[in-house]
């Protein structure tokens, strides 16, 4: 039987993910909360209508729409999650913030070569790109972040002095094709707290930033 952890170039949950051989990845996450009606509401008719268009289409043809859907429901969410500032936002805090910047470095060059992270007070956008294990596969999405999460959940609520899910399961994540979009996707990320209104320039927020990328991104 297979590991669920083993990688997969692609496989579904509530979202698709895609991750093909020598990939660079977009992730982004968040804390775990409900969000509001209205947002889930929204997001279940999108993808419902997403769903009906999909099915008439072609396999190959299939992933690359939901892929292309997915960056649609990505952006609902997000600009929601920029703008939500009622409880949890356990990531404003320096020490939490810490704990997940150390945590994505832990594994750096060991499971992937991490790019750029922003850590904003709900979510964390993340840039990297999976390594190969001993046997020559690459470590999947589903391994790096269980890791990831795991690790830094249990630490973070021993701060909080609090027990039970810290992260959401669910994960966004997007692979990156090309140097204009690695570039844009980081112009979109370092911009966000400043989008957010939390600060008036990026620098600013340099306490929640990792930045450990090469001049040259593919």
């Amino acid at each position: 039987m297979k590991n669920k952890l083993d990688y997969k170039i692609y496989y579904k949950r509530n979202l698709p993910h895609i991750q093909p051989e020598n990939a660079i990845l977009f992730i982004t996450y968040r804390l775990a909360f409900s969000l509001l009606k209205e947002i889930i509401i929204n997001l279940l008719e999108k993808r419902k209508s997403f769903d009906k268009k999909l099915i008439k289409i072609n396999p190959i043809e299939r992933k690359k729409l939901e892929n292309t859907y997915n960056k649609i429901l990505f952006k609902i969410e997000d600009e929601f999650l920029d703008k939500y500032s009622e409880e949890p936002l356990w990531l404003k805090k320096k020490e939490i913030a810490g704990i997940v910047i150390d945590s994505l470095l832990y594994n750096h060059q060991k499971l992937y070569d991490l790019h750029f992270s922003l850590i904003m007070p709900n979510h964390v956008h993340t840039v990297l790109k999976p390594l190969k294990n001993k046997e020559n596969n690459y470590y999947s999405i589903a391994k790096i972040m269980k890791e990831h999460k795991s690790f830094s959940a249990i630490e973070s609520n021993k701060i909080l002095k609090r027990s039970g899910q810290f992260w959401h399961h669910e994960s966004y994540d997007h692979f990156i094709r090309d140097d204009e979009e690695y570039y844009r996707i980081k112009n979109y990320v370092m911009n966000n707290p400043v989008k957010a209104g939390l600060v008036e320039r990026y620098e600013d927020w340099n306490d929640y930033i990792v930045d450990v990328s090469q001049s040259s991104a593919l």
